[in-house]
């Protein structure tokens, strides 16, 4: 039998000592972070009312005009109260994090929900938006439509007018198909990342948040093909059956 009763290396004495302090740090570092998400919330909390607000005023007014002119600045003002309207829930779904419901899931009911909702941008942007076919999935459905949302929204905004937008239903998956440009090259390994977009208006975060809304139900988004001819993103969700 071999003795290993021959002196071994001291411990280092700093050693937990330094772990503390790379804890301490990394805790510093991050509490700012967190408090700039708590407040980010409850920021978008209380823009939305007044949006809201200044939405079904402007409503109301644009009723009571008769100058074409007139008319159009008011409809600019709804378009910019809907953009902002947008940036606010994206900025909501971005820093909340209540726990995602898992729950039997129609992805045809989303589908044809989000398309619903959509359609008045498709038509002000001359695109057309259609859905088809049937699936099941476990989910959450209020997660799931605003990550598909936002992927609609984001294939509206990249066609050009006479394009066309398609939503094709699966179990476990819904895919996105586009006649837009395509994603450019140095955005296609950035594009889920907080703050990278190819717009010149927005924040960038609706790809982020639709993956994330993906990702804590169980799901994921991802890019498929793209080109100049258009563009493909897949949505998944965990099958019905899994448990």
């Amino acid at each position: 039998m071999m003795d290993d009763s021959g002196p071994h290396p001291a411990p280092d004495p700093d050693q937990p000592s330094t772990e503390r302090h790379h804890l301490r740090s990394e805790v510093a570092r991050l509490k700012p972070m967190a408090e700039l998400g708590r407040m980010a919330a409850t920021v978008t909390h209380e823009i939305r009312n007044p949006l809201a607000g200044i939405s079904a005023n402007a409503e109301l007014l644009r009723e009571a005009l008769s100058d074409p002119r007139d008319v159009e600045l008011v409809d600019t003002i709804l378009g910019e109260v809907h953009r902002l309207g947008n940036l606010v829930t994206d900025l909501l779904y971005y820093c909340r994090e209540r726990p995602a419901e898992q729950r039997p899931l129609d992805l045809a009911a989303v589908a044809r929900t989000t398309t619903e909702l959509s359609q008045p941008e498709a038509e002000q942007a001359v695109v057309t938006l259609t859905w088809q076919g049937a699936g099941v999935a476990r989910g959450d459905s209020e997660l799931s439509r605003q990550a598909l949302l936002n992927v609609v929204r984001n294939a509206i905004q990249a066609c050009g007018k006479g394009g066309v937008v398609r939503v094709e239903v699966a179990d476990g998956s819904i895919v996105v198909r586009d006649t837009g440009r395509g994603v450019p090259d140095h955005l296609r390994e950035s594009m889920f990342e907080p703050f990278v977009t190819g717009k010149t208006r927005g924040l960038g975060l609706g790809a982020t948040v639709s993956r994330r809304c993906q990702q804590r139900q169980g799901g994921d988004l991802r890019l498929g093909e793209t080109g100049p001819a258009g563009s493909e993103f897949i949505l998944s969700w965990p099958l019905e059956s899994a448990k």
